[in-house]
């Protein structure tokens, strides 16, 4: 290779782990950001993290050498999105979970942050984890984290092994996403069962009422309700969680063996 090859390809490679990240993250979308402006964010940054790697001898990598640095980047960068996105995911699947109790998940609609069908809370709770990530300073963590990823895990450095600590913490990832969904839904869950009970009861002593159509007007008012008394808590809940996002990840990236 020539020297503007050999550069253009470290590029390449240094890139990798950036993009991966980012396009985890449900606002670097395709529908939401455009491609040139997109790429040109992970070029820049990509030229960045370049610039503090050690020097790397290309002669001495092979084609096989050289897909599994590309593997490993791409790994790194999946966990890096992983686990800064989980909060906003669950975030709009507990909107989801409302929007299936309130009966609304009949009106799908596409989420152009996301790209794919969703309900109407759903998108509305996910729009606002997405607005709260950025303005709470979640994408300069995310630089950060990546930054420092690189002095754990160089880009010359082999696959890393997972060990039953990383293994763990990647189950709890797991697990807190479906908790965090449950969590934030449950306030508003509670009111759609209380009127639940209640046009269960009214329609016991008025069978002639038709309960299933007043219902669904009902909970979805109430719901809507709910969901704007708790917005304060949801944005609340969201910046304490990225926050919190950097320590985890350093500690999950010891936790492997590169």
């Amino acid at each position: 290779m020539n020297g503007w090859a050999d550069q253009v390809l470290l590029l390449g490679v240094s890139t990798a782990r950036i993009a991966v990240a980012f396009l985890m993250l449900p606002m670097f979308a395709s529908e939401t950001v455009p491609p040139l402006v997109r790429n040109s964010i992970f070029i820049s940054l990509g030229l960045v993290s370049l610039s503090l790697q050690p020097p790397l001898d290309i002669a001495t990598i092979g084609a096989e050498r050289w897909a599994g640095i590309f593997a490993k980047e791409a790994f790194v960068g999946l966990v890096i999105g992983f686990f800064f996105g989980s909060v906003l995911w669950a975030l709009e699947a507990a909107g989801q979970i409302i929007d299936t109790k309130v009966g609304a998940t009949m009106a799908q609609i596409v989420d152009p942050l996301s790209g794919h069908q969703t309900s109407l809370n759903g998108a509305f709770l996910g729009r606002l984890a997405n607005l709260v990530f950025i303005f709470s300073g979640g994408l300069s963590l995310v630089v950060r984290v990546i930054i420092e990823s690189y002095a754990i895990w160089p880009i010359a450095a082999p696959m890393p092994t997972l060990d039953p600590r990383g293994v763990m913490l990647f189950e709890a990832e797991f697990g807190r996403l479906m908790v965090l969904a449950t969590l934030f839904a449950a306030p508003v869950l509670t009111v759609l069962f209380l009127i639940d009970a209640g046009l269960g009861l009214m329609n016991r002593f008025a069978q002639q009422l038709n309960v299933f159509t007043m219902s669904m007007s009902i909970k979805a008012l109430a719901a809507t309700a709910v969901i704007l008394l708790l917005l304060g808590s949801y944005v609340g809940a969201i910046v304490r969680d990225i926050a919190s996002r950097p320590a985890v990840l350093i500690e999950l990236m010891k936790a492997f063996d590169p």
